[in-house]
């Protein structure tokens, strides 16, 4: 086993303190402090001692003044948050033998001993708190407090805050560990934070996109969009991609808790992302509305225009291709090239063939992002199958691309499983000629444009262009070119 190392001098995080360290507390330095219940009532207690000095009941000092004649008094207009049973009101004065309904605990031989109050205030507030008490240090090198800044929730327990960006090489190297030997790390909030996740970007996309009608018998929960779209949406906001170029954004990967020699990855960003959502869900005890803000400002949920995200990638339409013809993924290796570029190698199988191409293959996409990267590798292998006629096996399917047809035939393709999905069209009047309309036709990763005098022609030669394309993918010209742009 190796030997733990010390805390080193330049984290950004202090170390966790030990059982008895920390900074003195009292009540002025726990004012203003996000803290939990039993601060709460540690306060309370110390306040009702206070009003018993005000009111005379108690001397200055605490003690019990027995002097003190509470004939004819009243109930004072400043009682303590109830309601309370008549024998456990904490503001009765008219005992013949006084004795404190708060704070008993501390009530020793006529005396309220504030000592030993300030001590148990000292002992939580360090449970909860991190200080740094180093020289040249202030609040604006808090992390706890930059990080509050800049998501914009105060963590009640601040040592929550600090596993959520501590990673498990780190806390094996530097030895936190817990009484029963597990390493204490963000990995368990990152598993709460991905289902917290989930859970909040899916609900706003619902409350946005989706109608619960008691009237509709069949169908009362209705949906803009179906399941496959749904999961595109959620899919967005919840990447591995997506998280780490927020994290960047934010600025928050720099105080993240890395063992010596660890890679900085975008992966360790998406990890910290989730800890932290799962940090602050335990922090503020799962309360909803917390929760829903502080996943806003972290992911910057925007819904306006959905159809963006809702265009099949190249990526994602190989992968589909591949795993419907040899029932497997194929392989992507993502790194970093020199500067901010990345760079993928895509190996892929291509169908048993007679033209002599190796049924596995390698190629490279580039690309400013990762997924960009990966999706322009897809589309290189994609093309690369297409030019080899090796995309569809059309040689069954019994269609002859015909332009008066060519809407239903691209249909029937769909309908016989040859394609994943149905053609999209889109529509507009020709920049030039207004009684001109032009088609754009979708489908399989291929689009064409085609015009006519009216949407129904228009989308007719937009749809036979694409059915000659799928063909010619497919090895098979039964009518020589195709015309028009490729994509």
């Amino acid at each position: 086993m190796s030997k733990i190392k010390s805390w080193p001098a330049d984290c950004v995080w202090p170390k966790p303190l030990q059982p008895g360290e920390g900074m003195y507390y009292d009540e002025d330095l726990v004012f203003g402090c996000a803290v939990d219940e039993e601060i709460d009532d540690l306060m309370d207690i110390k306040e009702y001692y206070d009003s018993q000095v005000e009111s005379g009941r108690l001397n200055e000092d605490y003690s019990l003044n027995e002097d003190y004649d509470d004939d004819g008094l009243e109930d004072s207009d400043e009682d303590p948050e109830g309601p309370w049973d008549d024998e456990e009101d904490p503001w009765d004065h008219n005992e013949d033998e006084w004795t404190p309904k708060l704070g008993d605990e501390y009530w020793l031989e006529g005396r309220f001993e504030q000592q030993l109050w300030e001590e148990d205030l000292t002992d939580h507030m360090n449970l909860l708190k991190i200080h740094d008490n180093r020289l040249g240090r202030t609040l604006y090198d808090d992390p706890a407090m930059l990080i509050r800044d800049t998501i914009g929730y105060e963590f009640v327990n601040e040592n929550l805050l600090r596993q959520a960006f501590t990673r498990r090489a780190f806390a094996e190297e530097y030895g936190l560990t817990g009484s029963d030997g597990k390493t204490e790390c963000c990995e368990e909030l990152e598993f709460l934070g991905d289902a917290v996740l989930n859970m909040v970007v899916t609900r706003e996309i619902l409350q946005q996109f989706s109608e619960n009608d008691a009237e509709h018998t069949t169908a009362p929960f209705r949906c803009r969009y179906d399941e496959g779209e749904l999961s595109k949406l959620r899919a967005h906001y919840t990447s591995g991609e997506y998280l780490s170029e927020r994290a960047a954004e934010l600025e928050l990967g720099r105080f993240i808790l890395y063992g010596s020699g660890e890679v900085h990855t975008d992966s360790s960003l998406e990890d910290m992302m989730e800890a932290l959502i799962g940090a602050v869900t335990i922090d503020c005890n799962w309360d909803q509305r917390t929760i829903e803000q502080l996943v806003n400002t972290l992911i910057y949920i925007q819904l306006d225009n959905p159809d963006r995200f809702l265009k099949q990638s190249y990526y994602d339409l190989f992968n589909s291709w591949h795993q419907k013809q040899f029932g497997c993924m194929p392989r992507y290796e993502v790194y970093r090239q020199t500067g901010r570029d990345y760079s993928c190698t895509i190996r892929f199988f291509v169908p048993e063939n007679d033209r002599g191409i190796h049924d596995e293959q390698l190629l490279t996409g580039e690309g400013p992002t990762r997924s960009k990267a990966r999706d322009r590798a897809a589309m290189q292998a994609a093309g690369f199958v297409r030019k080899n006629g090796l995309w569809i096996d059309l040689r069954n399917a019994g269609i002859i691309p015909n332009e008066e047809n060519s809407i239903n035939q691209l249909q029937e393709l769909y309908q016989k499983k040859y394609l994943d999905a149905p053609a999209e069209y889109e529509f507009e009047h020709d920049s030039l000629f207004d009684e001109v309309w032009r088609a754009v036709c979708r489908c399989s990763g291929i689009h064409a444009v085609g015009s006519g005098p009216s949407k129904v022609k228009a989308k007719k030669s937009a749809a036979y262009q694409v059915l000659r394309r799928l063909y010619k993918s497919a090895g098979i010209d039964p009518e020589g070119p195709a015309e028009g742009p490729f994509s």
